[in-house]
């Protein structure tokens, strides 16, 4: 253990310091100087002793000096060194967070808590505290105005405790407003009694989830814009909203954005972007071993989407050229496909249709595949389908779509546009595309009850 000489006013300083910051009259050996200075909380007893530096020098372990500036660093969660002589210095600038507040206190994980409290505290297990800020109970009148707003990106989940809603925020205007990695919120009814959301949640370009137990709506709340660009967002009954809905839509049902953990009605399946362009569909969260990756990622296989960019792929640098849909995906409940590969203008080949489960809505789904030539919907499950809204539309180079030789659309199924400008189709029967048949009347095996664009694959 490595020692060396200290000048004793070094020690004296140090002391002071302690004390100035305790409001404590005790004195201290070296070696109690670290717990002295972890101990420290803001409060103060008192009137400080300060004892004056008297002169020479003595023997002092380094330990000494590791331990009172660990102590230092874990006050102030600073990664800085220090040298004896500028740790007094230090200690006096250490500043602590007290009183009964709303705060937002952000942690090295990732998540931005917020409580109500007296002095800065997470619930969080083994949390590490990076930063707080208070929260005006009053609102923010733009995102830059909010104290959090250069660590905005830093952040993946939200979490409000349970003693948040005891500080009386009314105003939640700009409240994560561009918090671009935020995934999932959760504790939200402690919001209940906001009056105003007013692009609250705009730009939260991948976020998930919003948990709330028994979120009560205040009387009179509003907020326009809330949820732009929130694609991705999916309630517990599948609803995504779109991009200027408001805040009526902070609710749960078909038409809300809420999940109650205790009901949640969503399922999820993976997606693995393989770098030959191959996109698998699987309820496995691990890609194919040996297999060059792009990216995994998630959608809800039973959300309602309402645009492209909902996609986890969307912004992968590699095109997708196949889609396959695994057999394990029978297992779930339902599937909506709606913008699942719009846009996807390199995609030619589709496999596994057959092994979905029951789909209701392919709103767009494969909508300007301009490589698609043909697909095969053989063993597709219809008996749910509710809505193929321009399903193949701009589908320039498709020529033949495969089908069981008894497919029938349900009755109520829906969808005009559906074969919108798919200019070389030709059903099994030789019908060829017009643009007065592109309705979902013609998603038929053409001859079997008038025209059509479907051709019947023989057994």
């Amino acid at each position: 253990m490595a020692v060396g000489t200290i000048q004793r006013s070094v020690l004296t300083d140090i002391a002071n310091a302690i004390r100035v910051q305790n409001g404590g009259t005790g004195t201290y050996l070296p070696s109690e100087m670290a717990a002295a200075v972890l101990a420290l909380d803001g409060t103060k007893a008192g009137a400080p002793f300060q004892a004056t530096p008297g002169a020479g020098a003595g023997v002092i372990s380094d330990a000494v000096f590791d331990g009172i500036a660990d102590a230092i660093r874990a006050q102030n969660g600073l990664s800085e060194t220090y040298k004896p002589s500028e740790m007094a210095p230090a200690i006096l600038a250490l500043v602590w967070d007290v009183g009964v507040k709303m705060r937002a206190i952000l942690l090295a994980d990732g998540t931005l808590e917020f409580n109500y409290r007296d002095g800065r505290s997470s619930d969080m297990p083994g949390a590490v505290i990076l930063d707080a800020w208070e929260v005006d109970p009053s609102g923010y009148s733009s995102a830059s105005a909010r104290p959090w707003d250069d660590v905005k990106l830093s952040v993946t989940h939200v979490v409000f405790d349970g003693d948040f809603s005891g500080g009386g925020l009314t105003n939640a205007n700009y409240l994560f407003n561009g918090f671009g990695n935020l995934v999932e919120i959760s504790g939200f009814e402690e919001l209940s009694g906001v009056t105003s959301f007013n692009q609250a949640f705009s730009s939260c370009g991948v976020l998930e989830t919003i948990y709330a137990s028994g979120f009560v709506a205040a009387e009179g709340m509003s907020g326009s814009l809330c949820f732009y660009g929130c694609s991705r967002l999916v309630g517990g009954e599948g609803f995504v909203p779109g991009y200027s809905d408001g805040a009526d839509h902070l609710a749960y049902g078909e038409e809300g954005v809420l999940t109650d953990p205790a009901s949640d009605g969503r399922e999820w399946l993976s997606c693995h972007l393989y770098a030959d362009g191959e996109i698998a569909f699987t309820l496995d969260d691990e890609p194919e071993t040996g297999r060059a990756l792009c990216m995994s990622g998630r959608m809800c296989a039973t959300a309602r989407y309402q645009a492209i960019d909902a996609r986890a792929w969307e912004d992968a640098e590699v095109d997708v050229l196949k889609a396959t849909f695994s057999a394990d995906l029978s297992s779930l409940d339902f599937v909506n496909l709606n913008y699942w590969f719009y846009g996807d203008n390199e995609l030619s080949e589709v496999v596994g249709l057959s092994n979905l489960p029951a789909v209701r809505e392919m709103r767009y789904a494969f909508c300007s595949c301009d490589s698609l030539v043909e697909i095969d919907l053989s063993g597709f499950p219809t008996g749910e389908l509710e809505d193929v809204f321009y399903c193949f539309s701009g589908c320039g180079s498709l020529t033949t779509i495969w089908a069981d030789a008894d497919w029938a659309l349900p009755a109520g199924c829906t969808g005009s546009g559906a074969f919108y400008n798919c200019t070389s189709l030709v059903g099994g029967a030789g019908t060829t595309y017009s643009s007065s048949r592109i309705s979902a009347t013609y998603m038929r095996i053409d001859g079997v009850g008038g025209a059509g664009y479907l051709t019947a694959k023989s057994s």
